[in-house]
């Protein structure tokens, strides 16, 4: 059979009905390889110069494939295959016992859903050939320890069992929680300390399969474990197939069974953790070349109109400011709507228009002597009444200065208050008490455009650009997501003539 370039499947088939409905399901879908025993399937796979997207055993007795050879050469010699088993009827302890030895990674009784098994198997076509180191020789490094979290509601028997695992061994601290909520608060006070989760399906308020659905989304590097006393077989296989768990664990509980889960689970946690890191750095490294071009787009489009107001680079330390403030890290989400939209071309022309409507409205007085105090008290003073946004109209550089600096107060949820004005050697000193917040900027990862980030930019840049006139030096500290303004205005006469 040609290949047609569809994503290639291995059907392991007893019976020769299933076969053709099998095929006569999916065969526009995928390249399907029906085979009728292992050794046939197996010889195929290890002549194939290029692994199918997935093996489909779909037997008659699924006991009979608790000792598959091809399962088990999929497992061994070729991770990434996603290996489904599907079967008319699927008992608890073969499902669980295929999960331990990593035979299948999904699970379906019949009648399955057709559309369901579809959007698995291109998903896993769709992943990236590159496997991520499967061991770590050693999970202590140097003096941290991660954290193996066990989540019931029944405290005396997880304590009980975290004593009994925390003498077993000296790789890993175990926690307890006695339901989601105080599970969710662990996590958030341990941060990425945390590597497996293991949590009873049963618990009041929120149930376990629920949390860990929950946990795929916000923490995904975390080793997620259901376990329950009941034998549900549905819960099971909807936590496999759809959570994505790495095991569901029957109780009772055995402290050296667990010991052995456990120690697999951190190894899949750090294999979770370097493949996310891999990602994030070549993400990294190709916006770095995206956002130098967006950086010199930028200087290009704006620091004639700047230079017409002030001599200096103020477009050039605006952006050097901004490059202070770290801000989340890029992703394949944020690089495609940089390669394949109009996102790059929409900022540089967005921001433009915004600043030079701002530009517009800046009036500029006859020359002067230096800023008073006086004034700028009252100015800031006249900000608790004043709503930036609609301010408009004419404005001088320290009306506009107030109106700039309210917008980025009000955008971080702070106001007036959150300012601190000293005088000292006949110099003032302006500066915030609260971090002031900024998710995304100009030099971001950004995926979309929005009128509040132009609008926030555009404020910050004002800021830069007023305070120099006001014969003022800013400095901005950044952290992450976040960052700290200071503004230090001179004796000397303003600049703004």
């Amino acid at each position: 059979m040609a290949s047609t370039g569809a994503p290639e499947v291995i059907l392991r088939y007893d019976h020769e009905q299933d076969r053709d409905q099998f095929t006569e399901l999916f065969a526009r879908d995928f390249t399907v390889r029906p085979f009728a025993t292992d050794a046939a399937a197996l010889a195929f796979l290890t002549q194939a110069s290029i692994a199918p997207a997935a093996i489909i055993i779909l037997p008659r007795h699924p006991n009979e494939h608790v000792d598959s050879a091809l399962l088990a050469e999929a497992r061994d010699r070729h991770p990434r295959l996603l290996k489904i088993l599907l079967g008319e009827t699927i008992a608890l302890n073969l499902l669980v016992s295929m999960l331990d030895t990593q035979l299948i990674d999904r699970c379906f009784e019949q009648p399955a859903n057709p559309d369901l098994i579809r959007s698995h198997i291109l998903t896993a076509a769709l992943t990236p050939t590159a496997t991520p180191p499967s061991r770590l020789s050693q999970t202590v490094v140097g003096d941290y320890k991660p954290a193996v979290l066990i989540v019931d509601d029944e405290p005396t028997a997880t304590r009980y069992l975290a004593r009994q695992l925390e003498r077993l061994q000296g790789e890993f601290r175990v926690l307890c929680a006695v339901n989601a909520q105080d599970a969710l608060l662990r996590i958030s006070e341990e941060g990425d300390s945390i590597a497996v989760v293991m949590t009873d399906q049963r618990m009041p308020g929120v149930q376990g399969k629920e949390l860990l659905d929950e946990l795929r989304q916000s923490h995904p590097a975390i080793v997620r474990i259901l376990t329950s006393a009941w034998g549900e077989v549905d819960v099971a296989l909807d936590a496999v197939n759809e959570g994505r768990i790495f095991r569901y664990q029957k109780k009772p509980w055995q402290a050296g069974d667990l010991l052995t889960l456990f120690r697999k689970a951190l190894n899949h946690h750090h294999a979770l953790v370097a493949a996310r890191d891999s990602s994030r750095c070549e993400a990294e490294r190709h916006f770095a070349e995206l956002r130098q071009q967006r950086h010199a787009r930028l200087i290009e489009a704006l620091s004639a109109p700047l230079e017409q107001v002030i001599h200096g680079p103020v477009m050039a330390d605006f952006l050097d400011a901004l490059a202070r403030i770290r801000t989340l890290p890029a992703n394949a989400s944020h690089l495609r709507a940089s390669r394949e939209t109009h996102l790059e071309q929409e900022l540089v022309r967005g921001f433009a228009n915004t600043v030079r409507q701002q530009l517009a409205l800046l009036t500029m007085p006859p020359n002067r002597g230096p800023l008073h105090p006086s004034e700028l008290e009252s100015a800031l003073a006249e900000m608790a009444t004043d709503d930036p946004v609609a301010s408009e109209g004419d404005q001088p550089p320290l009306a506009m200065f107030c109106r700039s600096l309210a917008t980025l107060l009000a955008a971080s949820g702070l106001d007036h208050r959150h300012l601190v004005l000293d005088r000292a050697d006949g110099s003032l000193r302006l500066e915030t008490t609260a971090p002031l917040k900024m998710y995304s900027h100009l030099l971001a990862p950004l995926t979309r455009l929005s009128r509040p980030l132009l609008e926030q930019q555009t404020a910050l840049l004002m800021l830069h650009l007023t305070s120099r006139l006001l014969a003022g030096e800013l400095t901005l500290e950044g952290g992450e997501q976040s960052y700290w303004v200071t503004l230090q205005f001179s004796a000397t006469a303003s600049r703004w003539g």
